[in-house]
């Protein structure tokens, strides 16, 4: 059995984020300051110790990893599984809106947890089951592709997708009070043996 590492980290900052909307499966183009960062995570990544990236299709994380990555020629596949959590009719608004065209909506959700749902969007379990699902599929078409027993790929996803996959590995809870276990803009690092497992999170990028 191969032994894989696995860098996890959410895309660079948007247009959108920028300007507090909600992405979920829409896209939106990574900001003058999201690509600065970017490339300036190469530095603690370490690009060239990579065989391998694993992405979301949406642009913003492809065009995450095409900047730590560029100038080498890495395998790259990308993944619908590995999309942001799916926030349906929330989706494109800011969180204003969101307050002013569902009020008390988000705060019913939130306080189901793992049942937290947008407005035709899909819930956290949901996220998490594909979301995982897609990783595993991706590091086993690499493992088949690269001859190596010990093997090191870079994965770019999405906040929410990151959070229910860890979280799901962690059989860690989402209600309210319970201690936030993922940090924004940081490093985490997954092992796969035949079986996904947390490593260790929240390292500085």
């Amino acid at each position: 059995m191969k032994f894989v590492k696995i860098a996890f980290i959410r895309h660079s900052v948007t247009e959108w984020n920028e300007a507090g909307r909600i992405q979920g499966h829409f896209d939106s183009p990574l900001s003058a300051y999201g690509r600065e960062l970017a490339a300036a995570w190469r530095k603690t990544l370490e690009p060239e110790t990579f065989d391998a990236v694993l992405t979301s299709d949406l642009g913003r994380t492809i065009a995450t990893a095409n900047i730590i990555t560029e100038g080498l020629k890495l395998p790259l596949i990308s993944l619908p599984g590995l999309r942001e959590q799916d926030w349906g009719e929330w989706s494109g608004l800011t969180t204003k809106e969101l307050h002013e065209k569902f009020p008390g909506k988000i705060e019913e959700e939130v306080a189901k947890g793992w049942g937290f749902t947008p407005n035709n969007g899909e819930n956290r379990l949901e996220c998490a089951e594909r979301g995982i699902a897609a990783l595993e599929q991706g590091i086993n078409e690499i493992a088949s592709r690269i001859d190596k027993e010990e093997l090191k790929i870079l994965a770019v996803s999405h906040e929410g997708t990151m959070k229910t996959i860890i979280y799901k590995l962690l059989d860690h809870d989402f209600m309210p009070g319970e201690g936030k276990k993922v940090k924004k803009r940081r490093l985490h690092w997954l092992n796969w043996n035949g079986r996904l497992t947390v490593e260790r999170l929240n390292e500085k990028l």
